[in-house]
């Protein structure tokens, strides 16, 4: 059981960002801390572990006992780090040092240098006088709690889980019956109902459109909770879990199941699963609070210190001890006061427009129709009675039939089913909306180790390398001393099988570093069973290479060779390396020694180069980014079938020295290359973010808490199997199996989901326009008016059938698919227009009001005239009402099949799937439904105000299926015409003058940066001048230094030399005697340097190399006409890159 106990009660909180330490400010912060340890469950007199705190003592003096600075601790708040003091005198002197440029660079490193050991004596001073005393005293039992304990704390403290701010599900529903649409519907209703029309109020019509609101409401809101319960419970097949100390043994557990009290081992990369405190005697770890304090340095965290909920761990290694769990931790405080609230995607932006589009359009026609029904001359005999109300009515009426009621169920629903076959892929997605902004990815940034390969390691001894002195078992047991063994990587686990472990066991592991992808290295101190005490450490090959080669650049050059060898070939290699620990005896530091080199294998995957060649097919680039060597990358890639254009680091170091890849000519650079090798974690982020910049779709994968930013900031991060917890939560998708597989399938299913979504707008805008056309075409051309309650009727059944689309059955596009809203609007505008011509034809061809009459040249008997026009002689049919409302449900229906492919409906192939028996049962049911309602409607059936409807004979409703089948086929054909021909022209003429206008901007844009670089261009080789003068000054003082020397040497007699400056020597005058024959004298070096201007398609490279610098002195100069720097002596000259200044990509300049 662990208790925690102080004078004031609890421990002090941590200071906010931006105060001075109270050991700088002068007032009290800590008092002396003890941290107890009961060496067993029901031990007696538990052990004490005091740690000393910075602390003003008020004037005290005092050291206390024990104390010293390295072993300066706290528990409230951090205390200062040695190391700022330290830097801020390093920062002082170099400021200073700017005033002083003609001092010399060792004299300045002596200064900083002395400066530094100034501070470090200063801080030394301070901490002597430190002293004060308020005790927090933390007993707890080092073999965890048991589980009776755990029971009893949890009944007291609950779950460990954050519960935000919960908004009441009536409120939810309330405020989706307040949206736009269903609005509209209740108001359409109102005035349905309480406006009179002959006579009678329309209760039909109110009954349809509160029962198409209701549905539409709670079918969205059932769908979206069915939604977040399911990734709510795929969550949980992913929920972090944290190693947790229950009576004696080390447990896996959810972080939920913790309680105050436990013991929790944290690592680099976890979560702080709750608030505690770091209580692992002599080690600290770095620990990331830039989520909750804004803070972007990670803090240094000592035994002792507080350890905040939602921080991650950057580095190191240790145990915390919960304190505080759920909403009482930091970030459950914090989170309990907000509701979670997802970002909205593309696909719901591009629907919710879509939405107000088509409200907008009804509104302007009905807002057009109710003036001219009020109006109008015709009209008012017509409707001579409340002219305004019916005529108002009608328009609500329109826009309700119009509005895409259905629309966020559709939303919920496609997402939904995209989320459900997620799953089933193992994965789970944290956020709904990036299934379908998965559509338009174009690169795929992939991690090599685990993703691309098995990450099952191999050791291959006979490929090891052993320096002299030392065996196989030597360096495998040097290696398992530096590698985790509680929970070990793949590494670890490779070396802790090859190792002996019986002999491990004989050495006592004092502190243990592990890996972090900065250093790219473990690092352990050991002490031997002889008393030794050392330092063993592994890793990445380069970094234990700079390790032990100092100077000596003939090893270096050896190991470069071994590295490369074996790299191409595949094989990783892990460098090996030792330096014994100093036993305070003054001498020079120890070095570190080279033990060897181990090789490792780490096979592709069986199905990378399958997926690889998948992710091709779907127009996806994968590019490799991976921090292993360039050679093994480039070999991997061969393996795979990947390109092998692969650069290595030297890329960044080239950024960091001229400061010109970035940007747009990042972007640009990253589309020609196929991987990068050698990276740190800052670097995926710069990748990802160029891309982002360039307004490309891109996705990465990682898995450790260095490539959280960069998973964050591309559009979908993706976390690998095996991610830590910061990447995790960093992720929108989150990967159970290794590999590609299930990233590629997700980008596949996005590209359907995109194929559905664009089906259904096109499919309700054409509809929409179809019930305007119609209704205005009826009411402004031919004074015809229809009943509004088969308006209502159709629509409702159109937006049942439509629900069903979410699950329609289509292929994958082989491209990123991108939105064109201007595509979608002018094929369904076009479409409606030929559906509303078929129907206005199909009125003027059947009714007995105009003079054409069809029906005798079909063999078929004329509609029936029974409605009296008042504005002519000639009378209208009831008939025709239902001929009509036959004919639009046919062209609805069937139009869908149509907006759903491209090419022909009918032709099924790979790329136009057949259609999903749950898109055309319904289309079917409600056909037929309606083929029967229009043939056998009787006149005194008469649900709403309005005209009557007839039924009409077989005969007549078959002749009005034809007429509709036929139009099918003209707008399919003018469909795939619109695809073929209609639509290039207008991406030519709209589009592309749309983009050249961009690329014209960006050719001024780019000719301004490429004057930039040849300004650069210049100043550099102005500053290389500069910098050979001064050189020629030193050489030269050099020179006669070293004639006054040597004249020393060689004198004559006389005490006399003679200088031959020809042969660089000075000897004796001509015939005397001398202590010594001659003495050679140094050479003035030649001044040689290289400047090249790169670019995308190549790069030209010249020198200047003279054979006695500082002969002239030479000016540069830009000729613009010849397109070259050059000097102004005219012998050499750079060519500039033909296409700088040109407009083409930016190019570079390296040294």
């Amino acid at each position: 059981m662990a208790t925690v106990s102080s004078e004031k009660g609890a421990l002090l909180p941590k200071k906010a960002s931006g105060q001075l330490p109270s050991s700088i400010t002068g007032r009290p912060r800590f008092k002396n801390t003890t941290l107890q340890r009961d060496g067993a469950p029901n031990a007696g007199t538990p052990t004490e572990h005091s740690y000393q705190k910075l602390t003003t003592a008020g004037g005290s003096s005092e050291l206390h006992s024990g104390a010293s600075v390295k072993s300066v601790t706290g528990t409230g708040q951090n205390v200062v780090d040695g190391t700022a003091g330290l830097t801020s005198g390093v920062q002082r002197v170099l400021s200073n040092e700017k005033a002083s440029e003609g001092a010399h660079s060792s004299e300045r490193g002596a200064r900083v240098m002395d400066e530094a050991s100034r501070r470090a004596a200063e801080l030394e001073a301070a901490a002597d006088k430190l002293e004060q005393t308020e005790t927090v005293t933390v007993n707890y039992d080092t073999r965890g709690l048991t589980s009776d304990q755990v029971a009893d704390l949890r009944k007291k403290y609950g779950w460990n889980e954050v519960k935000p701010h919960q908004v009441p599900e009536w409120f939810k529903v309330l405020k989706k019956y307040l949206s736009l649409v269903p609005m509209l519907l209740i108001v359409a209703a109102l005035f349905s109902v309480c406006v009179v029309e002959d006579n009678m109020r329309d209760w039909f019509s109110f009954a349809l459109l509160l029962f198409l609101n209701n549905s539409m409401v709670w079918a969205d809101y059932i769908g979206q909770r069915s939604a977040h319960n399911a990734i709510a419970a795929v969550e949980k097949l992913g929920a972090p879990v944290c190693q947790v100390k229950r009576d004696g043994q080390w447990q896996n557990r959810q972080v939920r199941d913790l309680v105050p009290g436990d013991v929790v081992h944290l690592k680099a990369g976890v979560i702080m699963p709750a608030d505690g405190v770091f209580v692992t005697k002599g080690t600290t770890i770095t620990v990331d609070e830039s989520a909750l304090t804004g803070e972007s340095v990670p803090i240094r965290k000592r035994p002792g210190a507080p350890l905040l909920s939602g921080s991650v761990v950057d580095r190191g290694e240790g145990e915390m001890l919960v304190t505080k769990t759920g909403n009482d931790s930091f970030y459950g405080k914090t989170l309990s006061l907000l509701a979670r609230a997802e970002r909205q995607g593309y696909l719901e932006t591009v629907l919710h427009r879509t939405s107000l589009f088509i409200t907008f359009v009804a509104s302007c026609c009905a807002a057009f129709l109710f003036f001219w029904q009020s109006f109008n001359s015709d009209w008012k005999l017509i409707i001579p009675e409340r002219r305004y109300l019916i005529a108002l009515k009608h328009a609500f009426i329109l826009i309700a039939s119009v509005a895409p009621a259905a629309m966020p169920v559709v939303t919920t629903t496609v997402l939904s089913v995209g989320a459900l076959i997620i799953t089933k892929q193992n994965a789970a997605v944290s956020r709904l909306s990036a299934i379908e902004e998965a559509a338009g990815v174009v690169i795929l940034f992939s991690d090599k180790t685990g993703t691309l390969t098995k990450n099952q390691l191999s050791l291959f001894k006979e490929e090891s390398m052993i320096e002299p002195g030392y065996d196989e078992e030597t360096m495998l047991l040097y290696a398992s001393l530096c590698s985790d063994t509680q929970e070990p990587e793949p590494i670890d686990r490779t070396i802790n099988a090859a190792a002996d472990m019986t002999e491990r066991a004989k050495y006592q592991i004092l502190e243990y570093v592990p890996f972090n992808p900065v250093d790219k290295r473990t690092e352990a101190t050991v002490v031997s069973p002889e008393g030794k005490k050392f330092i063993t450490t592994k890793g990445a090959p380069h970094v234990i290479r700079d390790l032990v080669c100092y100077e000596d650049q003939k090893l270096r050059e050896q190991l470069n060779e071994l590295i490369l060898n074996k790299a191409k070939r595949g094989l990783r290699t892990l460098g090996v390396a030792v330096k014994p620990v100093p036993d305070g005896v003054a001498g020079d530091a120890p070095r570190w020694k080279l033990v060897g080199y181990l090789s490792l294998f780490d096979p592709p995957r069986e199905d990378t180069a399958a997926t690889i060649q998948r992710a091709n097919e779907l127009g996806i680039r994968v590019i490799m980014v991976t921090g292993d060597q360039q050679a093994i990358a480039v070999e991997t890639a061969r393996q795979l079938h990947m390109g092998t254009n692969i650069v290595g680091p030297e890329i960044w170091k080239e950024e960091k020295e001229t400061g010109l890849v970035q940007g747009k000519a990042l972007a640009e650079f990253i589309e020609t290359v196929d991987g990068f090798a050698g990276v740190f974690p800052e670097h995926k982020y710069a990748i990802v973010n160029a891309m982002m910049d360039a307004h490309k779709l891109v996705a990465m994968t990682g898995d450790g808490v260095n490539d959280a930013p960069a998973l964050k900031r591309a559009t979908i991060g993706i976390a690998v199997s095996g991610a830590t917890q910061a990447a995790r939560a960093a992720a929108d998708i989150i990967l159970f199996a290794p590999g590609l597989k299930t990233i590629i399938t997700v980008m596949s299913l996005s590209r359907q989901i995109f194929k559905r979504v664009e089906s259904y707008i096109i499919f309700r805008i054409y509809t929409s326009l179809i019930i305007l056309g119609m209704w205005w075409g009826c009411i402004v051309i031919l004074r015809y008016q229809f009943p509004s309650w088969t308006l209502v009727l159709m629509s409702m059944i159109n937006d049942f059938v439509l629900m069903s689309c979410s699950r329609d059955r289509v292929a994958s596009s082989t491209s990123p698919m991108i939105w064109s809203m201007l595509r979608v609007i002018c094929l369904s505008t076009w479409l409606g227009f030929l559906a509303t011509v078929s129907i206005l034809l199909y009125v003027v061809f059947a009714d007995p009001s105009h003079c054409v009459n069809w029906w005798p040249r079909w063999g078929l008997p004329k509609f029936t005239p029974d409605w009296p026009l008042p504005v002519s002689e000639h009378f209208m049919s009831y008939q025709t009402n239902a001929g009509v409302w036959l004919l639009m449900t046919v062209l609805i229906q069937f139009s869908f099949q149509s907006v759903r492919t491209r090419g022909l409906f009918c032709r099924y192939n790979e790329n136009n799937q057949f259609p999903a028996l749950v898109i055309i049962i319904p289309q079917i049911c409600a056909v037929v439904v309606t083929i029967f309602l229009s043939i056998y409607w009787k006149i005194a059936w008469r649900p709403g105000s309005g005209p009557r409807m007839v039924g009409i004979n077989w005969g007549q409703a078959w002749v009005t299926i034809f007429w509709g089948i036929l139009w099918f086929f003209v707008m399919d054909a003018t469909k795939i015409g619109f695809y073929k021909y209609a639509w290039p022209v207008i991406t030519r003429n709209v589009v592309y003058k749309s983009i050249a206008e961009t690329a014209c901007q960006r050719e001024i844009e780019n000719n301004n940066v490429a004057s930039k670089v040849m300004q650069n261009t210049v100043h550099f080789l102005e500053e290389r001048e500069r910098n050979v003068e001064k050189l020629e000054e030193k050489v030269e003082d050099a020179f006669l230094a070293a004639v006054t020397d040597a004249g020393e040497l060689v004198k004559n007699d006389h005490g006399k030399s003679h200088i031959d400056r020809n042969e660089h020597k000075v000897s004796p005058e001509p015939g005397k005697t001398s202590t010594e024959d001659e003495v050679s004298l140094p050479r003035k070096d030649a001044n040689s340097f290289v400047v090249s201007i790169t670019s995308e398609e190549g790069a030209c490279r010249t020198g200047f190399d003279e054979a006695d610098a500082g002969t002239a002195k030479h000016r540069v100069a830009v000729d613009q006409k010849n397109r070259e720097v050059s000097r102004s002596s005219g012998k050499t000259s750079i060519p500039l890159h033909p296409d700088v200044g040109k407009g083409c990509a930016v190019p570079s300049i390296t040294r």
